[in-house]
This record gives structure tokens, sequence and C-alpha cells, in this order.
């Protein structure tokens, strides 16, 4: 019998696809590392049946590419969707947890995006310069984090500290966590 994680992480991409290998890239720097408590699931993309990677996790995080972010990374808290289509491949990781609730008739462990800055989505090509540093300010924020509990207090800390750096005049300087919702 194997022991249920406390904390599940989906790292999201196409290693094929220059950015969009973020999420596969961080989550190998999760599975060396191998934080006890910790599964890490490695994907191209989120289907209905990963909803069933759920069960008896006490936290879940997404870790995605993503465009338009005005630093290298962001943390925030999500909550089920549940009034997007279902479809049965390529879901956002809000329509996962809708689906687990649906099956599971219970709501879904808390959830995170950590979505990583990109800028270059083509086809063979490798990490940009602004996708290698993204990379490398997450792994440093993120690798004392790697816990349900961690999370949690990132997450709920992030609202004093951002308001405490706008106080002081700037922003985080690499990468912003935040609560939402």
């Amino acid at each position: 019998m194997t022991a249920i994680p406390g904390l599940v992480v989906f790292a999201i991409g196409n290693d094929a696809r220059g950015d969009d290998a973020l999420g596969p890239q961080l989550g190998a720097r999760i599975e060396q590392a191998s934080p006890a408590g910790v599964e890490v699931l490695v994907e191209y993309q989120l289907q209905i049946e990963h909803a069933l990677d759920l069960r008896g996790a006490a936290a879940v995080l997404f870790i995605d590419a993503a465009v338009g972010l005005e630093q290298p990374f962001d943390l925030h808290r999500i909550e089920p969707d549940t009034g997007a289509p279902l479809l049965s491949h390529a879901l956002s990781p809000e329509v996962l947890l809708a689906v687990f609730q649906r099956v599971e008739g219970r709501a879904p462990p808390p959830a995170f995006v950590f979505a990583l800055q990109g800028e270059s989505f083509a086809l063979g090509e490798p990490l940009s310069a602004v996708a290698e540093h993204a990379l490398e300010a997450a792994w440093a924020w993120l690798a004392s984090r790697l816990s349900t509990a961690g999370l949690l207090s990132a997450v709920g800390d992030a609202g004093a500290q951002h308001q405490q750096c706008e106080r002081a005049g700037h922003d985080a300087p690499e990468g912003r966590a935040h609560a939402e919702q």
C-alpha cells in the first residue's frame, strides 16, 4: 500500500514548446529534491481522470507557464469552476476541482496555481531568457515551501507582505504570491 501524499503537484506543460516546458522543468526539480509527503505528476495537460489523483490529498499545486505576468511567478488559490463546460481533455485546474467535487460529493482540497512567466512557446525552441529567470526565481521561492502548511502560510502571508512592499514604494522583486478568493 502506498502512502497518501500531503501535497499533490501537477507540473503541466510540453517540453517541445519553448517556455511551455516550465511546468515539467520545475516538476523535475521538485522530484529531485524528493520532499516528504509530496507527489509530483508531470503532465502534458489535465484530463478528467486526474480528479482521482486528488483523493486523500491535503492540498494541490498546479504549476504551469503563463503569459502576461509582470513578475517571474505568481501563486494564487483557486476554487472549483462548476459553471464551465466539462470536456474530457485539456481541463483547467478549476474545472478539474469541479470534477473532483462532483465525483466525490465533497469539496476538493485547497488548491493553488503557481504560474511562471513565459513569453515564447514555439515548437522546438528552448526556454527563453525570461523563462530561465522565472524558473530560477520560482525554485528559489518554492523550495522551502513544498508542503501543505508551507503553501497555506505563503498564500496567507502574501497579502501582508505585498502591502508592505507597496507601502515601501516597490513590488516584490522576484515574483509574487498573493491570496485570492
